[in-house]
C-alpha cells in the first residue's frame, strides 16, 4: 500500500500532495489516504481532480478532519480578499513623480488651475 500525504497552511488549505514512494520522510505531513495504483503512487498529479490552486491563486482544496474537500466559493472569496494589494508598477510610480514635480513647478511659478 502506498500512502498519500498532504501539507497545509494554517487555514487548512492544501499546499502540497505527495506519495510515500517519493516523500522519504513524512514528518510534518498529514496522512490522507492509502491504496494501490497510479492515483496513489503519482499522487501529485493524479490524486485530486483539479490542480491545488485555481488560476486566480486561490486554493481548490482544504484538509479538514483528515480528509480533503473542495473549497467553497465563500472560502475562495475570503482568500481573495486577504491577498495583499499589488505594488504599483514602475510606470505608475514615475507618473506620480511627474505629477508631483509638475505641481511643485506650478506652485513656484504661481500657476493656478
Amino acid at each position: 500500500m502506498v500512502q498519500v500525504y498532504g501539507k497545509t497552511d494554517e487555514a487548512g488549505r492544501v499546499l502540497q500532495i505527495a506519495s510515500s514512494v517519493f516523500l522519504g520522510d513524512p514528518a510534518g505531513w498529514i496522512l490522507i489516504d492509502e491504496g494501490d495504483g497510479d492515483r496513489y503512487v503519482h499522487a501529485q498529479g493524479n490524486y485530486l481532480d483539479k490542480p491545488l490552486t485555481a488560476e486566480d491563486g486561490t486554493h481548490n482544496y482544504i484538509l479538514e478532519d483528515g480528509s480533503i474537500r473542495e473549497t467553497t466559493s465563500e472560502e475562495k472569496q475570503a482568500e481573495r480578499d486577504a491577498f495583499p494589494e499589488p505594488e504599483p508598477s514602475r510606470e505608475d510610480e514615475l507618473e506620480a513623480q511627474v505629477l508631483s514635480l509638475q505641481a511643485q513647478i506650478d506652485a513656484l511659478l504661481g500657476v493656478s488651475e
